[in-house]
């Protein structure tokens, strides 16, 4: 049974206070979630960001301008495209180090709820408090 067809049972045949007090404890339930749980509901990347030709300095500049509008608008999932570094010199990316680096950074402050790399590499998503 999903949480719309318990809803519908309790409004069905509970009184208004047995509602009152299920919603309630519902709301509290949300707080103890792990990270894990809340990002499966959250939405797919609603704002992406794309770092190619970018050097770090000024990629690290646009992750916290990029972010902060994300996260003023309410938006709660964007993706970051780093790409894979196939045409850097060396075949040495430098900017999917620094970008999960900046990221890394903005979770601890606690900007950023959490984050992972793409299958494939190339980008990442970024769930957003």
């Amino acid at each position: 049974m999903n949480d719309e067809e318990l809803d519908a049972l309790l409004k069905e045949y509970a009184s208004p206070a047995q509602v009152n007090e299920a919603l309630s404890a519902k709301e509290s339930d949300k707080g103890t979630l792990s990270v894990g749980e809340q990002v499966k509901h959250y939405p797919k990347p609603q704002r992406e960001l794309d770092l190619h030709g970018k050097i770090a300095n000024e990629a690290m500049r646009e992750i916290d301008h990029f972010l902060q509008n994300a996260g003023s608008q309410r938006i709660r999932t964007v993706r970051i495209i780093t790409g894979k570094g196939l045409h850097s010199p060396n075949m040495r990316s430098i900017l999917p180090e620094v970008t999960e680096q900046k990221i890394a950074e903005l979770k601890r402050v606690g900007n950023v709820l959490t984050f992972k790399k793409e299958k494939g590499g190339g980008a990442f998503v970024v769930y957003l408090p």
